[in-house]
């Protein structure tokens, strides 16, 4: 017992040093940096703050906010707002008032749970503690994971609840009992409520092929006992022998099936607080949210078949490498965003070739259906057209099933199916890895003895231990190489003195000039802490948002047309234009704005303005003491006190 579990201290303290490396130098400034290029970094501190003020403070439920979108308002049962993050990450901000660090502290965990329960996962097939360690390394720093925590987007990062599910779903099929299944349930929550709603769609989704590869494959080894069993005298297509086999199949044992539905009981109940009330925003009030999946996000954010074979651009280990694959460094001519960084890995490919060329021989039927699991998710990942660069593309039949399945229309960026992808890959190269040392011990042996018992064997069986150290260190380099993305790219955007000043001002709301969303401008927020007009919430349509609280003088709609379901984009042209404040006045009043942030650094990047414009505009606002009052004036942002 002893010795297991420091065995899997070892194993956690090496994924932590590949976490240290892979996000180097975050680790120096875990306090006041956060990993991320994207800004939805911020945008995340700003959920976990809303749900502390909600649920430390104000001692109210978290499902809704005034803060943003003021004075209207806007739900939160459907956002990217995981309330498992949440709430570690408020108990870690109630002792620390450190957003940043509670941040770092969630990134990290989830970077060593996503490694250790893929590792426990490969153990249960793999039987091998040393090659299911490359299972873990692989599906928990695998680019895709990797980019999206460069997005900053913690929740999807946070996929741990992944291989846990499969871990003990798998397991309650072959030993159907109360502890399964509800370790299975904790697996399914863990992906909901700590990742992403997108994560238990996949996961419903491998369920039912988990049960439907079970069910053919017990029924065509049912079929194959009757051909060579004592009834085979007996016509194999007797219908009441075809009938036999349907109902007896061990998918549909009772046992299994009481259990299954006790997991799925457990899952319902835990999460109906947040379940029930994100299915009535879903699914009967949907005119609020953007949740409709298109065409337009699935074939934007597909896989596409070379990314599984090109490093991604920020490996700098490969990046002359990458250049020369997109011809001569031209860039980006493929790079498909977040969703589609999907490179395999040279080292790992060689490992799950040689796995799959040895598995022919082998009659292990977990083995066999990881690989067909994850030939599945290839396939939903390129949809729903194959791509196999960003304008050359094959026939795909998921374009037609977009619309009508559920499971797979929720999916809205379809290049994330790769990964559980990525999951499946590293058993599948973690079984290649055991076997390729088989394979050489047996090489070693001469006339089928081993050398360590014979003279000299001893000196022969230490060389055998450091050839095959050696060969572990080289794999452990090469894929590491090959998934590399230190240095890490991190935020620290400089929060301005005047936020700090307003901080001290009378409650009253705030809007920002340009009128623009932004994850900095949510964070700004849980510093000054006063309500917004506007804000960021993702997975809400902005358009709809503001069509219906603005009137439509203020606005104008410009983009693309998603089937003619929506509009890609809504431009403020009036209300958050600073030389339109005057005319607004009456507005802004209506609305309650006491405060104007001006951001003179964005001025010409929102509205096309050269500085000497922006400063003829800034100048032109006159602020005189009686209606408009300047509250600070820095180079970068002027905040105005509106007096009524």
């Amino acid at each position: 017992m002893k010795k297991s579990f420091l065995s899997n201290i070892s194993i956690i303290f090496l994924y932590f040093l590949i976490w240290v490396y892979m996000t180097y130098p975050l680790v120096l400034h875990f306090s006041s940096v956060m990993p991320g290029n994207g800004g939805d970094e911020y945008l995340m501190t700003w959920f976990f703050w809303e749900f502390y003020r909600s649920v430390f403070i104000l001692h109210k439920l978290p499902y809704f906010t005034h803060l943003v979108y003021y004075p209207h308002g806007v739900p939160l049962y459907v956002t990217t707002a995981m309330p498992v993050n949440a709430v570690i990450a408020s108990v870690i901000y109630f002792f620390t008032k450190n957003l940043i660090f509670a941040f770092n502290v969630l990134f990290l965990s989830a970077s060593i749970l996503n490694a250790y329960f893929a590792y426990l996962l490969a153990c249960d097939t793999v039987h091998n503690k040393k090659a299911s360690f490359f299972a873990g390394l692989i599906f928990a720093f695998s680019p895709i994971l990797i980019e999206q925590a460069r997005w900053g987007d913690i929740n999807i990062w946070s996929a741990y609840g992944i291989p846990l599910y499969i871990l003990f779903f798998n397991r309650l099929y072959r030993n159907p009992n109360l502890k399964n299944a509800l370790l299975a349930a904790l697996g399914l929550f863990l992906a909901t409520y700590a990742g992403f709603y997108e994560f238990t769609a996949i996961l419903f989704l491998y369920s039912v092929f988990f049960i439907l590869y079970k069910y053919i494959s017990n029924y065509s080894d049912y079929r194959k006992s009757l051909i060579k069993g004592p009834e085979s005298s007996k016509p194999v297509n007797d219908i009441s022998r075809k009938i036999k086999s349907l109902l007896n199949n061990p998918a549909l044992n009772r046992r299994y099936l009481k259990y299954l539905s006790v997991m799925i009981l457990s899952f319902v109940i835990v999460s109906s607080p947040l379940l029930i009330p994100a299915f009535y925003y879903v699914y009967f009030k949907p005119r609020l949210l953007n949740f409709n999946p298109n065409l337009f996000w699935s074939k934007a954010y597909s896989s596409t078949i070379i990314s599984f074979f090109t490093p991604p651009f920020f490996n700098h280990l490969l990046i002359n490498f990458t250049k020369a694959i997109y011809f001569n460094g031209i860039y980006p001519i493929m790079y498909r965003g977040a969703n589609s960084v999907d490179f395999l890995g040279y080292i790992p490919l060689v490992f799950f070739i040689f796995a799959v060329i040895k598995m022919k021989n082998v009659k292990d039927k977990e083995l066999k259906f990881y690989l067909s699991a994850f030939i599945l998710f290839v396939l939903m990942s390129l949809s729903p057209l194959i791509h196999i660069v960003n304008y050359i593309r094959v026939f795909d039949p998921f374009v037609y099933l977009l619309n009508i399945m559920p499971v797979i229309k929720d999916i809205q960026e379809s290049g994330r199916y790769m990964i559980i992808g990525y999951l499946f890959f590293g058993i599948i190269t973690a079984w290649g890895i055991k076997s390729f040392f088989d394979y050489i011990n047996r090489k070693l042996k001469t006339n089928g003895n081993d050398m360590a018992f014979s003279a000299g064997g001893s000196i022969k069986k230490a060389l055998k231990k450091v050839l095959s150290g050696v060969l572990v260190i080289l794999i452990f380099a090469g894929t590491l190489a090959g998934y590399s993305a230190s240095p890490f790219e991190m935020r620290a955007e400089n929060v301005s003195r005047g936020v700090y000043i307003l901080k001290k001002e009378p409650y009253g709301a705030v809007m920002t000039i340009p009128f623009m969303q932004g994850g900095f401008k949510m964070y700004e927020q849980t510093i000054y802490g006063k309500p917004m007009i506007g804000g960021y919430i993702i997975r809400y349509g902005f358009h709809d948002l503001y069509k219906k609280y603005l009137p439509q003088r203020f606005y104008s709609l410009k983009g693309i047309h998603y089937n003619g379901n929506g509009i890609n984009q809504i431009v403020i042209n009036r209300l958050g234009d600073p030389s339109d404040i005057a005319r607004n006045f009456k507005y802004l009043k209506i609305i309650g704005v006491r405060y104007i942030i001006i951001k003179k650094n964005l001025l010409s990047q929102e509205y096309g303005w050269d500085k000497k414009r922006a400063k003829e505009v800034l100048r032109g606002l006159k602020p005189d003491g009686s209606i408009l009052s300047v509250i600070y004036n820095g180079k970068n942002i002027m905040i105005l006190k509106l007096k009524f």
